[in-house]
C-alpha cells in the first residue's frame, strides 16, 4: 500500500522531541547530538497496519525501528484506539518509543528479554505515573521472547525497583551486556552477576515490600 509521508512544523512534537532528547541522552549516558531518531506521525489505524505489514489491535499506537519512531495522530488517538488522551500521556507515549531508540545503541539491537526493553522505556518515559501500582509480581517475568500488553502492566515498575535498589549504572550494564546474550539461560547468568540475584518473583516481591509503591 503506498502511502504519503510529508513534513510539518508542530510545536508541541518539537517541544516533546526536544525535551525527551536530552532527558534520554543524560540518562543513558549517550550523547546522541548526529542522525538523532526522526519521528513520523502515523494519521489513523490503516496507515499503523499497513506500515507493520500486519492487523494490530487498538492498544498499539506506536512502534521503533532503527531511528524511526512511529507514532499515532494525537488528534485521532481517542478514536482510533483505545488509548485516552491528554498533553502528558501523549508526551510519555512519544518518550517512550524515542527510549527504544536509545535502548537499541546501548544494547547493540538486543531488545530480549522483552520484559526488560518495555520496561526502561516505561520507567524513562514516565509512564509508571499513569499505570495503577503493582501489589505482586507475577506476569511480566513470561515476557521473555515475545510482547504483548500484559507486559506493560508490571516491567516499568520492575525497573523502578531495581534502580532504587541498586542505582542505575547497574541497569545500565545489564543493557550493555545484552551483546553478548544468546539465550534466556545466558540472561539470567549475566543478571545473577551484576545483581547478584536471580531474575524471579519471588526476588522481585521481596523488593516490593521493601520499597512498596504508592
Amino acid at each position: 500500500m503506498p502511502l504519503k509521508i510529508e513534513s510539518f512544523e508542530d510545536e508541541f512534537i518539537n517541544r516533546i522531541y526536544t525535551e525527551s532528547i536530552d532527558d534520554l541522552n543524560k540518562f543513558y549516558e549517550i550523547g546522541w547530538a548526529h542522525h538523532q531518531p526522526v519521528v513520523i506521525i502515523m494519521k489513523d489505524r490503516k496507515a499503523i497496519d499497513a506500515l507493520r505489514g500486519e492487523s494490530t489491535e487498538r492498544w498499539m499506537v506506536g512502534h521503533a525501528e532503527g531511528n524511526k519512531v512511529f507514532i499515532l495522530d494525537r488528534n485521532n488517538l481517542e478514536s482510533e484506539s483505545d488509548h485516552k488522551y491528554s498533553p502528558d500521556t501523549y508526551y510519555s507515549l512519544l518518550k517512550h518509543e524515542l527510549s527504544h531508540c536509545f535502548y537499541r545503541i546501548l544494547s547493540d539491537g538486543h531488545m530480549k528479554p522483552v520484559w526488560l526493553c518495555e520496561g526502561v522505556a516505561i520507567y524513562t518515559s514516565g509512564q509508571n505515573k499513569e499505570k495503577c501500582p503493582v501489589e505482586c509480581f507475577k506476569e511480566f517475568l513470561s515476557f521473555y521472547e515475545n510482547g504483548g500488553k500484559g507486559v506493560y502492566a508490571e516491567s516499568g515498575f520492575a525497573v523502578h525497583l531495581l534502580v532504587k535498589e541498586f542505582g542505575k549504572q547497574k541497569l545500565l550494564n545489564l543493557i550493555k551486556g545484552l551483546k553478548s546474550i544468546t539465550s534466556q539461560k545466558d540472561f539470567t547468568a549475566l543478571f545473577i552477576q551484576i545483581y547478584g540475584m536471580e531474575p524471579t518473583y519471588e526476588k522481585f516481591n521481596e523488593l516490593l515490600k521493601k520499597y512498596p509503591l504508592k
